[in-house]
């Protein structure tokens, strides 16, 4: 427990800096507002953004040490030091009127819910990552790692994912680098307290009390937000600029105050640098500028100055990704902006596994190849009644919209639940503000790009967060009007929390034990996660400029190795047209330095009988003696199995 303690303590002080960085930069903007609240959570938001690109400077320059980036954070401290009377006084206030409304509220049943729901999702975020935090432990926790082990930050070919914008990445390298990579999800669980905070407000701003408390109890019991505050993703980073920055726009377009403009436009330039994804809000944003604004030169004036705004906070990103691949936009717009270690072919694999996901099956390649191009748009999960029926089936069956889960989990951890299919209909039949419009036509937007796209579970939850405070009116004008509606909405809002808290406690309760320490790390993880015991044996008897070929699994964070993702679909670090042969294939295993090969069999063809040339050329290379067997998991179907190149073939 002390080892998070101190996590906790470094993870406070970080948000403390960023908060009154964030103040600073604001008032030497001029961009402060009377909405104290308000002002505070966009300082918070910007600030973040802000040291996060620091420390990506410092980290390009080679200095991805501890001691490095204490100094960082302790040179920003100072330099924000004017902003601490205004930050604490944010704070304490923030502080007094959350007990008031756990105390005298008309709401306080809903905030002690959305309390509780919080305070629920703290072991999950102290706990050590594991089988529910797939990409995690795949992606956004080992970029940092690999950062560490090489000193700077540096391409990783390998995977695609280190491309993208990493604001929260940053973070989790950060809580590496000081030694607390298990209290590192602390600061996912920060942004999803600060998307709540958010969508409170801006309820509350632009439709009343009772839709910001509403509103912000359908988002806290949203099974896939609940959940990814104690996992190390991203998602809730880009959730909370996106609120910010919506809510924002609708201040601006009730009040016509340029003030709201240019702070939206911050907070979806911050959102945009946690996550691509959120480039399709910024678009959308910019739209509604340019239709809203009055004369024709004034609204091409600032929609230029909305955009220049959102990305001078998150262009130093996509310019990294250019200088290093080509393509800002790496690995996507492959056929406009090309991109290196990437291929035709590999975009058009990659295209297809994303329009896998969905409610329907997809058409084999060759019966796609013989549709025309408006058939093959229109299949599988984008037929025209898998379309209609989106909704319906994400509820249902949201096994179909997600990766990894089934049954019970896939509820659990990918469900948007009940509550915004039963109250955002209500939207069509009622008599709504102008507030409400406006952010049903953003989603709608949203909602047809999501369907057009990868329908996945987790994409489409910045989009669908943004209508929390639309669905949050619904349900309160459904009581004010009474009657049976009134009683459906009350049984609603009271039955659907309490089984939320239900499934909640049941996959929270095994992490309860290793967050506080009374469980040891080894432990939980071997009884929980399969890649585990192979990981720690890596870590435990290879020697540490061991590199390591996975195959079948991109799960490496337990490794404490470097490593790639070896499979062909990946990059084009292993030239498979010369690897025909076992020889060849270790030829190019040892050209990269490459010391063991790691194979996940459940996930990869079998290696002597599949018929795949790959899997059988790693198969031979065992057979001939380039590769030893040095582990493997009991049984007929051993899962993983573990080889170290014999030294001759090194």
């Amino acid at each position: 427990m002390g080892a998070s303690l101190t996590g906790a303590l470094i993870f406070l002080a970080t948000g403390f800096v960023a908060l009154m960085l964030g103040t600073q930069l604001l008032k030497a903007l001029k961009l402060r507002l009377a909405d104290r609240a308000l002002t505070a959570m966009c300082a918070l938001m910007l600030g973040y953004a802000m040291v996060a690109l620091a420390i990506l400077a410092l980290g390009l320059m080679g200095y991805v040490q501890w001691w490095a980036l204490a100094q960082l954070l302790l040179f920003f401290a100072a330099v924000a030091t004017y902003g601490v009377d205004d930050s604490v006084r944010a704070i304490v206030a923030a502080v007094r009127r959350m007990w008031s409304g756990l105390r005298a509220s008309p709401h306080a049943p809903a905030y002690w819910v959305i309390t509780v729901i919080v305070l629920l999702q703290l072991p999950p975020a102290l706990a050590p990552p594991g089988p529910t935090d797939y990409d995690g432990i795949a992606q956004h926790l080992v970029h940092g790692q690999q950062y560490l082990a090489a000193g700077k930050i540096t391409p990783l070919w390998h995977d695609h994912h280190s491309h993208f914008p990493a604001t929260v990445q940053m973070y989790y390298m950060t809580m590496q680098a000081f030694g607390q990579p298990q209290a590192a999800k602390l600061f996912h669980w920060g942004f999803g307290v600060l998307a709540l905070l958010a969508t409170l407000v801006a309820g509350r701003r632009l439709l009343g009390a009772d839709a910001g408390a509403y509103g912000t109890l359908i988002l806290a019991t949203t099974p896939n937000f609940a959940w990814l505050m104690g996992v190390a993703y991203v998602d809730l980073a880009t959730i909370a600029g996106s609120i910010l920055a919506l809510a924002l726009l609708c201040l601006w377009l009730r009040d016509r105050d340029n003030t709201h403009l240019w702070l939206s436009a911050l907070m979806v330039g911050a959102a945009a640098g946690t996550k691509m994804q959120a480039l399709a809000l910024l678009g959308m944003l910019t739209v509604a500028v340019l239709i809203a604004a009055g004369g024709r030169m004034r609204r091409v004036k600032l929609a230029a100055a909305y955009v220049g705004i959102a990305l001078a906070v998150c262009a130093p990103w996509y310019a990294k990704t250019y200088l290093w691949t080509g393509n800002p936009f790496y690995p996507f717009a492959h056929s406009v902006f090309g991109g290196k270690m990437w291929s035709a072919e590999r975009a058009e694999v990659y295209h297809i596994s994303q329009l896998e996901f969905g409610k329907g099956d997809l058409p084999g390649p060759q019966e796609r190849a013989e549709m025309s191009p408006l058939r093959r748009t229109f299949s599988g999960p984008r037929a025209p009644a898998n379309l209609l029926l989106a909704p319906l089936n994400l509820l249902t069956d949201p096994e179909q919209f997600t990766v990894g889960p089934t049954g019970l989990g896939a509820f659990a951890f990918a469900s948007p639940g009940p509550l915004y299919l039963a109250f955002i209909p209500l939207l069509l039949l009622l008599k709504r503000p102008r507030a409400v419009g406006w952010i049903m036509l953003v989603f709608a937007a949203l909602w047809v790009w999501w369907l057009m796209s990868m329908q996945l579970a987790r994409y489409l939850l910045p989009s669908l967060a943004l209508t929390a405070p639309a669905a949050g009116w619904a349900a309160a004008e459904a009581e004010r009007r009474g009657g049976a509606l009134r009683a459906a909405a009350k049984l609603a809002m009271g039955l659907w929390p309490a089984l939320v808290l239900l499934i909640m406690a049941v996959y929270v309760y095994p992490q309860v034990a290793p967050a506080l320490g009374l469980q040891s790390e080894e432990q939980y993880l071997t009884a929980s996660l399969d890649v585990y015991p192979v990981s720690h044996y890596v870590a435990e008897h290879t020697p540490p400029d061991a590199i390591v070929a996975l195959y079948g699994e991109p799960r490496g964070y337990y490794l404490e190795r470097t490593h790639i993702w070896a499979e062909p679909g990946h990059a084009a670090l292993i030239d498979y047209e010369r690897a025909q042969t076992p020889e060849a294939l270790v030829a190019e295993w040892r050209r990269l330095g490459i010391t063991h090969v790691l194979v996940r069999n459940p996930a990869f063809p079998d290696l002597f009988r599949s018929g795949d040339p790959l899997a059988e050329n790693i198969g031979d290379a065992i057979d001939e003696e380039f590769l030893d067997i040095i582990w493997a998991a009991p049984g007929r179907d051993r899962g993983y199995l573990l080889m170290e190149l014999a030294p001759a073939a090194r």
